[in-house]
């Protein structure tokens, strides 16, 4: 399992995450303190998936579209296109708080044993899992180790498979000791994570790993297979974290579209607004005027 944390402070608002990644799942524990997220402004991805999400709000609010705001604890399993590609038509919702926190589990569809969409409601977990969900968000907030964190995810992964919410083999598929080049290559990768580095090159990369481009390029390529990772490429996948940085931003209470565009590494409010343009979304200022969390 490779693990990576980050924390960010931004214009009244700090965001603090981790994720995990595996061979057939991944997981993000993110805590948004006044700051929003809605699937409206979700930039989607441009290829399909087969996996879904186990989207577990353990703090915070969140508000299907048309309904009542719901707080945490509670969890749904969302569609492919109420997260990753959201497509018109689809149900969207809006989450916010001070924090909100959400462990975010992205597993293949055919590993989860439970209705798939917003509008099948809330999934009901047993108090154990919840109990492993709280431990996690604790141990980030600790600041504990990659490897404590690591055996708190995988302990929610094991009461999962405990409850049959989950396959026996997605539970027995966790590495305990990841093979040495992709240790060495998560060691330059991580510090990107930790500092949102979302306009990071394979050029820069290269010269951090101080790989060449082509033994990077077989070393990403091989960890891109086995983790499952930039489905659509690499160029496609910064693109899109880019932009969901940029939407989530926007929504902190003292942010202005210039700023957040030079922080998420966009150059000028112009390009960002072109990257708006391209991804289908409205301008950045209309989007703040939605998600923007009151000052």
């Amino acid at each position: 399992m490779l693990v990576a944390t980050s924390t960010r402070d931004f214009a009244g608002s700090t965001l603090r995450t981790a994720i995990f990644l595996e061979r057939q799942f991944r997981a993000h524990l993110i805590s948004r303190d006044r700051l929003v997220f809605d699937t409206r402004y979700s930039p989607p991805a441009k290829t399909t998936s087969a996996f879904v999400h186990l989207y577990a709000h353990l703090r915070g609010e969140c508000q299907l579209v048309g309904g009542e705001r719901i707080a945490g604890p509670h969890a749904y399993v969302l569609a492919e296109t109420e997260f990753d590609r959201v497509i018109p038509g689809a149900t969207t919702f809006r989450s916010s708080g001070a924090p909100a926190v959400i462990v975010e589990l992205r597993v293949p569809i055919t590993t989860l044993r439970a209705p798939v969409g917003l509008r099948h409601g809330p999934l009901a977990l047993p108090a154990p899992i919840w109990d492993a969900y709280l431990a996690l968000e604790a141990a980030v907030s600790g600041g504990a180790t990659q490897d404590t964190l690591g055996a708190h995810l995988h302990q929610i992964i094991d009461r999962l498979g405990a409850a049959k919410l989950l396959s026996i083999d997605l539970v027995r598929s966790v590495v305990g000791e990841e093979p040495e080049r992709y240790a060495r290559l998560w060691t330059v990768l991580r510090p990107l994570y930790e500092d949102y580095a979302t306009s990071a090159s394979l050029k820069q990369i290269s010269v951090l790993a101080k790989l060449s481009l082509r033994q990077l390029g077989r070393d990403l390529g091989d960890l891109t297979r086995d983790f499952g990772l930039f489905g659509g490429g690499f160029r496609d996948t910064m693109r899109v974290l880019r932009l969901r940085a940029a939407v989530l931003l926007l929504s902190a209470p003292e942010s202005t579209p210039g700023e957040v565009a030079r922080v998420v590494g966009y150059g000028s409010l112009d390009a960002m607004g072109r990257a708006f343009r391209d991804a289908g979304l409205p301008a950045p200022s209309s989007v703040q005027d939605a998600v923007r969390w009151p000052a």
